[in-house]
């Protein structure tokens, strides 16, 4: 009995490094967050980001070229031509933006270079196959799916890897990278027309296989610089196994999909405005080659898309450093661009020559420019830093929407109608709405200096590593805890044998010898109320109670009352530790 007593008596709790003051939990975490290097090996690494940046949008940003040769070499006077063609560039740019948050998820859960080198090798079995395809429909599959798998698989870690190695240079970096998408579009477009006029479109495509091939090398570069442990034994055929992974693989995608975000108002109205605006975003980027050849057939339409791209890259740079100052309000400024955007459109069909087109597509490019930049610095200002990679990833989920059906749409309108006038009005009316509904967002605290799209993403991984430290850490401390006896903030095993005083339990085992068989005399009042007599110790033997007895009664009586009263406390203590691990706390 006693026995179990002692062993329901037992209690151990260990409150993992934190400290509890004044009813909550204070983290005492002494370790230092992961200071990326700022240089050495991460300088491949930034130089190798910005050419698969480069290698995927300039792709996307000059499929326009590509458009009208695909249109040449599958026409075979299908009448719904363009409308079939502009969905092979459509599905690529929708299927590359939509999943780059799946992107991200694989990359932190399986590496970020196996991932990218996967999607290196997807884009370019996607670009080889092209080369080979005899019916336009099949391009869907090699150059839409294949391709922007591939392109996304390898977009979202060249960013991610970003965080293992650069902090203070975060900016150059971004510069770097951004540098290398508008660089390469540009280059793209004026390779493009000649590689198209001496190799036709079969061998350019595979001259585009041969540039990611060179991606596929670069991902090899991406070296992270901290690794996660595995902390889940090797999967078996066992139904615990297989349920453990399952439930760890649900519990950490959790993490990425946080729907908390859609809580927050000015992040929705922001995101449905961004949907609706880009509905007729990318109609220009498509279709605008073919209208300077069927308007102004003695012109390069080709380098319309060249200034696009050099004007995209400058305001990128500039509007990037001027969001920066406390007197330009950031949502403004996307929404202004918007605006302007919608309004240049809209215009395309009233210019009466080319030179009026180069100088819509140069203001475009600008406008391009600041919507890009400020993607990262808004969502950060929205959302906060930590969940601001979660509020990207799911708005570039959003733009694969209106990137996949606003190109196709506007082919539509130009194969019933046989001109672009229609689909570049209706291509100006999406971002204006869209700049008019940015009107309700609320205001939002703006930070400086605002976080760029690299850094928003490459914090997916800063942030999961501190995190991954702290946790190596704290495990580190339990370790030394063990060996070194109890810290501070631990509670050890407690018996009710460690509580009693030693003389006491002495004092109980020679009771007999100590006292010679008398009970000292300020005990007898206490006996004689127990006994229920009045005449002292010799009523007591008068009336049968031997002196051994009584001697044990009474130890045997104290030792209970003494073993009840630490049952009760330590049942008491077991209670507060119960209600406190079951409370609610959010700082743990």
């Amino acid at each position: 009995m006693a026995e179990n007593k002692t062993q329901k008596s037992e209690i151990k709790i260990l409150l993992n490094s934190k400290e509890v003051k004044n009813g909550a939990v204070k983290n005492k975490s002494d370790h230092a967050e992961f200071e990326p290097p700022d240089g050495g090996w991460g300088w491949v690494v930034a130089f190798s980001s910005m050419l698969v940046n480069g290698t995927v949008f300039g792709i996307i940003n000059t499929f326009g070229i590509l458009y009208v040769a695909l249109v040449e070499e599958y026409a075979k006077d299908d009448p719904t031509i363009s409308f079939k063609t502009a969905w092979v560039g459509s599905v690529c740019t929708g299927v590359t933006f939509l999943m780059c948050i799946v992107s991200s998820i694989l990359s932190d859960r399986f590496g970020v270079r196996p991932i990218a080198i996967i999607g290196g090798i997807l884009g370019c079995i996607g670009l080889v196959a092209s080369a080979f395809i005899t019916e336009l429909e099949l391009l869907y599959l090699t150059f839409g799916i294949l391709l922007g798998v591939g392109a996304s698989f390898v977009y979202s870690p060249s960013l991610v890897i970003l965080g293992h190695y650069f902090k203070k240079h975060m900016g150059l970096v971004n510069g770097l990278v951004a540098l290398g998408s508008s660089v390469f579009s540009i280059l793209l477009s004026i390779a493009l027309p000649r590689l198209l006029e001496h190799l036709h479109i079969k061998y350019t495509f595979l001259v585009l296989a041969g540039l990611y091939f060179i991606v596929i090398i670069g991902s090899c570069t991406f070296k992270p610089v901290l690794k996660r442990e595995e902390h889940l034994a090797a999967l078996t055929l066992s139904t615990e196994s297989v349920y453990e992974h399952c439930y760890d693989c649900c519990s950490w995608t959790r993490k990425f999909l946080n729907v908390r975000i859609w809580k927050n108002r000015a992040y929705v109205v922001w995101a449905v405005a961004l949907c609706i605006a880009l509905f007729g975003y990318f109609v220009p980027f498509f279709h605008l080659v073919k209208y300077t050849k069927d308007m102004f057939p003695d012109s390069d339409g080709a380098l319309l898309i060249t200034y696009l791209q050099i004007t995209s890259g400058i305001g990128r740079l500039v509007f990037g450093k001027v969001a920066d100052f406390a007197f330009i309000n950031r949502l403004h400024l996307q929404q202004g661009a918007f605006l302007l955007m919608g309004i240049l459109s809209s215009c395309i069909p009233f210019s009466a020559s080319y030179g009026g087109l180069v100088a819509i597509v140069l203001i475009m490019g600008f406008c391009d420019g600041i919507f890009v930049c400020l993607l990262g610095p808004i969502a950060f200002d929205i959302v906060g830093p930590r969940e601001a990679s979660q509020a990207i990833g799911f708005l570039l989920g959003i733009f694969s929407i209106p990137f996949t059906v606003g190109p196709p749409i506007a082919g539509l309108l130009y194969d019933h109608l046989h001109t672009y006038n229609v689909a570049f009005f209706c291509a100006g009316a999406p971002p204006i709405l869209g700049a008019i509904i940015m009107f309700f967002i609320p205001k939002v605290k703006q930070n400086y200096p605002g976080a760029t799209e690299t850094q928003t993403f490459a914090s997916i991984s800063v942030l999961d590593l501190n995190d991954e430290q702290a946790m190596r850490a704290q495990s580190e401390r339990r370790l030394q805890n063990e060996h070194s006896g109890p810290s501070k903030t631990e509670l050890t095993v407690v018996k009710i044998s460690d509580l009693l005083d030693p003389a006491e339990i002495d004092h109980k085992v020679h009771f007999r010898e100590t006292t010679n068989g008398n009970i000292p005399e300020e005990k007898v009042s206490d006996l004689e109320q127990k006994t229920g007599t009045s005449d002292g110790y010799s009523g007591m033997k008068a009336r049968g109670i031997s002196e051994s007895s009584t001697a044990t009664d009474y130890d045997n009586e104290n030792s209970k009352e003494l073993i009840d009263e630490m049952d009760t406390l330590l049942d008491d203590i077991n209670k507060q530790v119960d209600s406190f691990m079951n409370s609610p706390r959010t700082d743990l």
